[in-house]
């Protein structure tokens, strides 16, 4: 249902955005990152065309309208969209992470069962939180005007121990490295701190979440054996379709016959891994063009974020720490094809080119 809605309103506002440009209202504003989007929408049609089931990969396609994201956030977004757009995730992230925190404290405190705050399943929850977290941590470090702190503190901590406390692994890691690289940029002596935190947090976390968090380096446990698995079926799909991959949404149909016969799962929805998956679905065309949208974004930002008196330093630097994160969190989860964390880092991923360019 809320999938649906926001597919809606995505809808409502591309409708809006092309009238808008229609009667010179707005304009369309080139970026260098929408040569590499193009790219990525070309694999993925190729993709369809050289699927092991063309007609079932067809229905897949819908997913490719999310991307008008980017540029629409490079159209229409400015400082001022920017700090109303800010506030509304920060306000929904306190929502989320408060309703997360009571979830827990009713109940939702296992692998079994984990809190999602307002999303409909844990994993969205922890994406979509992870994005925005260092969305607020990149404001507060760089912010020149400390009493935002007031409505930014707040929720970013609220949402980090809700993530903590989410069971998530690949969040914690992605959340680990972009608070390392805030750290770097900002204050590297600050990394040095970091472990006497973390040692705190081990001693006051509840002990089923330590555990959670000691199995990460753990190739024994169950979940990372199979994920191990999933990389050597991966590699197998990609030898076997090299360019255009197995098709859309057919890694999950075509997984058991690439399974290894010592993988802990028959099916899987897809390999927990945005590159295996990627490539195997869309293969090394569609790899390219993926690795080509963030070469593009971080090679842009980091180039802007030379300039520290630029006026919109801490949106480019939160931007660019969500994008990090999610990144590597995407290296253990599957987050790309997870739609409310896509759309909040496609947000992410155009902002600065909207945002450098008004400051140019």
């Amino acid at each position: 249902m809320k999938i649906a809605l926001a597919n809606i309103l995505l809808g409502l506002a591309f409708l809006l955005w092309t009238a808008a440009i229609w009667r010179g209202e707005a304009r369309w504003r080139s970026a260098p990152v929408h040569v590499a989007v193009w790219l990525y929408v070309a694999a993925s049609f190729g993709s369809v065309v050289f699927s092991q089931e063309p007609l079932y990969s067809l229905g897949e396609l819908g997913e490719l309208a999310t991307l008008f994201v980017i540029p629409m956030t490079v159209s229409l977004l400015d400082r001022s969209g920017w700090e109303r757009l800010i506030r509304l995730l920060a306000l929904t992230l306190a929502a989320s992470s408060v309703v997360g925190l009571w979830q827990y404290a009713h109940g939702a405190s296992s692998l079994a069962h984990r809190l999602r705050g307002l999303t409909t399943h844990y994993m969205t929850f922890s994406g979509w939180t992870l994005v925005v977290v260092l969305l607020l941590v990149g404001d507060m470090a760089f912010a020149r005007d400390r009493k935002r702190l007031l409505w930014t503190l707040p929720p970013a901590l609220t949402g980090t121990t809700a993530l903590i406390l989410s069971y998530s692994r690949n969040a914690w890691v992605g959340l680990a490295a972009g608070l390392v690289l805030a750290a770097a940029v900002w204050k590297p002596r600050v990394i040095l701190l970091y472990p006497v935190i973390a040692g705190v947090a081990l001693v006051i976390l509840p002990g089923p979440v330590v555990e959670r968090a000691v199995s990460i380096v753990d190739l024994r446990q169950p979940a990372n054996y199979d994920r191990l698995c999933m990389v050597t079926s991966a590699v197998e799909m990609i030898q076997d379709h090299p360019v255009f991959g197995v098709g859309l949404g057919m890694v999950e149909r075509r997984y058991p016959l690439y399974r290894r016969d010592d993988a802990p799962r028959w099916h899987v929805p897809h390999l927990h891994n945005n590159v295996l998956q990627i490539a195997a679905e869309r293969g090394l065309f569609g790899l390219a063009s993926y690795l080509g949208i963030l070469l593009t974004f971080f090679v842009s930002t980091w180039r802007m974020l030379q300039h520290r008196d630029h006026p919109a330093f801490p949106a480019l630097a939160g931007c660019f720490l969500a994008v990090a994160g999610v990144t590597v969190a995407g290296f253990f989860e599957y987050n790309w094809g997870d739609a409310e964390v896509w759309i909040v880092t496609l947000l992410c991923l155009a902002a600065p080119f909207a945002l450098g360019r008004e400051a140019a």
